[in-house]
């Protein structure tokens, strides 16, 4: 049985030509997250480790529909930087190198692209400057954006709505944390602290537990001092995972409908 390969990298340029020729791929995920501290029970990797878990769940389920791009797997982590082994990238430099993948897809005809995010230093940087690069990718990647506006614009607000309200529009980008996509309600529902995604303590190490437990240091659970790790478990984190990917997976769909 021939495997299903949804990761850009493990594609050949003919196997990638072929699905966009076929309609597949209609959508893409960009995981992006940190390397840095979680304390002395969770490794570094744990951000992009969680993102890409559930972009990849996702994807599996939304074969052939949905690709995921090379996870930028380090982030803007200045605040960590206190504790040897975080990298933390410059917001410029970061913001470059996602603009360009954002920038890449588009040129090679994929349109709905969901950044999913499991970092929150990364968060401010990308909320800043998100409408700028829907504004300027929208414009510039679409080519008959412009033959659908107005004969003339009076001011820059009616830009705005021209190009980022255009029902005509086929591209759309979007960023969340994949905590965003839980709802609230749920989360409560689950964890005895209600606090989220905080850092790791109940809510990321439970998720840890379940879907990434290579990256769980258990014997160090029970001496943790940081209040939550030891409320932590497997089941808690088996359904937030699973409610975050079903989550995605309906983002999506909304996406491309």
């Amino acid at each position: 049985m021939k495997s299903k390969i949804f990761e850009l990298p493990k594609l050949t340029r003919k196997e990638f030509k072929n699905h966009i020729d076929l309609g597949h791929f209609e959508s893409v995920i960009i995981p992006t997250g940190s390397i840095e501290q979680h304390l002395d029970h969770l490794s570094m990797n744990l951000d992009i480790e969680m993102s890409r878990y559930i972009a990849t769940q996702a994807a599996k389920k939304l074969y052939p529909k949905t690709l995921i791009v090379s996870p930028i797997s380090f982030g803007i982590a200045e605040h960590h930087m206190y504790f040897p082994g975080t990298l933390s990238a410059k917001p410029g430099s970061w913001l470059s190198i996602l603009f360009d993948i954002l920038e890449s897809l588009l040129r090679h005809g994929l349109k709905k692209i969901l950044i999913l995010n499991g970092h929150g230093g990364n968060i401010q940087p990308i909320n800043g400057i998100l409408e700028q690069w829907q504004l300027n990718l929208y414009a510039t990647q679409n080519p008959t954006i412009k033959s659908q506006f107005p004969n003339s614009i009076e001011n820059h607000y009616e830009y705005l709505d021209v190009v980022l309200k255009n029902k005509n529009n086929n591209i759309d980008i979007k960023f969340l944390s994949y905590w965003d996509l839980i709802p609230e309600n749920f989360i409560n529902s689950i964890l005895d602290t209600k606090e989220y995604p905080d850092h790791a303590t109940e809510f990321e190490t439970s998720l840890a537990m379940y879907a990434i437990p290579e990256s769980v240091r258990f014997e160090k659970l029970k001496s943790s001092k940081e209040t939550g790790v030891n409320k932590a478990s497997v089941s808690k984190g088996e359904k937030l995972a699973k409610k975050a990917i079903a989550e995605t997976i309906q983002t999506i769909k909304k996406m491309t409908e």
